[in-house]
């Protein structure tokens, strides 16, 4: 979006948002998120999780006053620079459902009575509100403001490790097929939690050392992929939240390639949780039923997505199920808000999140390019003037890729928080 705005000479201000690392060149100001190699002074996830392990109460207050932190220096941006877009990414309503879930929901499995976490939740959004109306307040009334999320959140109950179905299925083959059963961070992370001793006995070893350790815990997730043994397996996965992705082998024969993706998708569509009785997958997509484009070939095979309470993970070998690490994880709906004098007061009904962009450029006043997906969503009032669509954008994209060891360095990170293998 804001490389749209740059063709028509527009100024924006973008901060923490995730993947702007190394910030492009752009009218404006970027100061990149997550899943940079740099990203000290943002609350990156890599270290969230890895504190929250030692102390919750302790990194709960941390992680509202980064975001704090954040909203007084965005402020004082918005107030002394010119923008056209000011775009800020808050972190906060995903990360603290997805640590503290359990101590809110009392009918979680992994449920602790806790009288200050079991608020920290409610009390992230009330510093969101807030975080909201200190931005109201610093604008004037010509200004819109939207306020969208990507996903939404919810509890998750069970882990589903779909590499580990397809090797029991016969469809993924690992050399030395050494199950990982015994040190899981799923166990090291509930051994800390739940046992004192333990917890201070780490906290004595130099911080240096824990980091090493957690990442030697984390990272062991990398393992999977590196043994698969590719002459032999026809399929993988690789997963996130309640959805995965299915990606044959080999690709040679054409008749057989579609007789191993039907196949695949008639077992596990049939495959249900032995403990729960309950069907684990509730859809399964073929490649060409949700992808389009020039590049529909780079695609999966297949997606597979899950009941929601069901997390799906392909980093771990050995078992079929096992607890979340995490309480919380993604849903696929979020949230859409969009106020200001060209907005009509209204209940929007669907909208898609690639509707966003589009809708977006309508508001600045831009022309939405013919190659763009989704729609403008009718949210103005009357009289308002939407520009004619313009052909394609030629906007050249100028981020630079990442140095090999700023891309380890993310790696690392990813394999870590569950989002890479």
């Amino acid at each position: 979006m804001w490389n749209l705005l740059d063709e028509q000479g527009k100024r924006s201000i973008l901060i923490n948002v995730p993947m702007t690392s190394p910030p492009e060149d752009i009218n404006g100001i970027v100061i990149s998120g997550i899943l940079s190699p740099h990203e000290k002074g943002f609350s990156g996830r890599f270290e969230i999780d890895k504190e929250s392990i030692m102390d919750k109460e302790k990194t709960l207050a941390k992680m509202f006053q980064w975001e704090i932190t954040k909203t007084e220096r965005a402020l004082h941006m918005l107030k002394t620079e010119k923008w056209d877009l000011f775009f800020i990414v808050y972190h906060l309503s995903d990360f603290v459902p997805t640590i503290y879930w359990k101590y809110m929901d009392v009918n979680h499995p992994q449920h602790s009575r806790d009288d200050t976490l079991s608020r920290a939740v409610e009390d992230a959004y009330k510093v969101l509100d807030d975080i909201l109306g200190r931005f109201l307040s610093a604008l004037d009334s010509n200004t819109h403001v939207v306020v969208v999320s990507d996903h939404g959140i919810g509890p998750s109950t069970r882990v589903f490790n779909i590499n580990e179905w397809l090797r029991q299925e016969g469809f993924l083959h690992v050399k030395a097929a050494a199950v990982e059963r015994a040190l899981s961070p799923e166990k090291v992370a509930a051994l800390i939690e739940q046992h004192t001793l333990i917890r201070k006995l780490v906290k004595m070893i130099p911080v240096s050392f824990q980091k090493k350790a957690y990442r030697l815990i984390f990272s062991r997730s990398k393992n999977v992929f590196r043994r698969i043994e590719a002459r032999t397996s026809s399929a993988y996965a690789y997963s996130h939240a309640h959805f995965a992705s299915i990606w044959l082998m080999n690709k040679d024969n054409e008749e057989k390639n579609e007789d191993i993706l039907s196949l695949i998708e008639k077992k596990i569509k049939k495959f249900k949780d032995p403990e729960t009785g309950e069907k684990v997958i509730t859809h399964v997509y073929k490649r060409d039923h949700i992808f389009h484009g020039a590049s529909v070939d780079s695609a999966p095979d297949l997606v597979v997505e899950a009941v929601p309470h069901y997390s799906i993970r392909s980093q771990r070998l050995g078992n079929l199920f096992s607890e979340p690490l995490q309480s919380g994880d993604h849903r696929m709906n979020g949230i859409f808000i969009a106020y200001g004098p060209h907005i009509k007061k209204d209940r929007l009904g669907e909208i898609s999140i690639f509707d966003v962009c589009p809708t977006l450029l309508v508001i600045l006043g831009l022309p939405v390019p013919s190659d763009m997906d989704g729609n403008v969503k009718e949210i103005f009032k009357e009289g308002f003037q939407v520009k004619k669509e313009v052909p394609e954008s030629q906007r050249y994209v100028q981020q630079q890729p990442y140095t090999e060891e700023e891309e380890n360095t993310i790696k690392d990170r990813l394999s870590a928080l569950g989002y890479f293998d």
